[in-house]
């Protein structure tokens, strides 16, 4: 269960949700609920891996809302991850734009070069949110739908090992807004993008789930 913030800020972002994505971008979130549809019905434990370049800003987007889209809908059978081609760190911007939206973050680490930080979205459960290679044991390597969450990871990558299907969600990189007056505001802009993006899925998902 969602804490009451992020609970609230999910239905607040359902409210006329199919007037808010464009139709290009609806058959794709639409062709990976149906993937995911597929995987349950055949019994499988549904691994989505969402993969950018370093790692640091929209792969952690997308797997945080991936997860909390998951829960908010009731999907156990889901499991979310996120990794790029390197790694590198977790932007502090990233951090700061999620628990401005109402996740509670903590952090042992904070010094490291590339610090773990907890994320949670309820009192108990929490996602593990550093800077991984996609070649990391701690990510599956293979029996898992791979999602692309930027340009330079999409063209780079036209294959990923393991994976079961490919789908490209490319965002616009926030780390332009770094040296501008306020880059947070902008980082919650792209995070709230991914969550509207990430909620129709599941939605799309729990539709297709209540027709069986």
């Amino acid at each position: 269960m969602l804490n009451k913030e992020l609970n609230e800020l999910c239905a607040s972002i359902l409210d006329n949700i199919g007037t808010k994505i464009s139709n290009e971008r609806k058959s794709i979130l639409e062709a990976i609920a149906n993937q995911i549809r597929f995987e349950l019905d055949e019994g499988s434990q549904v691994k989505l891996v969402y993969l950018c370049t370093h790692n640091s800003r929209r792969s952690h987007f997308s797997q945080v809302w991936g997860c909390v889209a998951s829960v908010f809908f009731g999907f156990k059978e889901i499991e979310t991850y996120s990794g790029g081609t390197v790694a590198t760190a977790c932007h502090p911007n990233t951090i700061e734009a999620l628990r401005e939206l109402g996740f509670k973050i903590t952090c042992n680490d904070s010094d490291a070069d590339n610090p773990r930080y907890k994320v949670y979205y309820s009192e108990a459960d929490f996602i593990d949110c550093y800077s991984k290679a996609n070649t990391e044991d701690v990510l599956p390597q293979n029996n898992f739908i791979a999602i692309m969450t930027c340009a330079d990871s999409d063209d780079n990558c036209p294959l990923v090992p393991g994976a079961k299907k490919r789908f490209s969600t490319t965002y616009d990189d926030p780390k332009e807004f770094d040296e501008s007056e306020n880059p947070v505001l902008h980082y919650k802009e792209r995070s709230l993008q991914i969550a509207r993006e990430a909620l129709y899925t599941f939605q799309y998902l729990s539709q297709l789930s209540a027709k069986k």
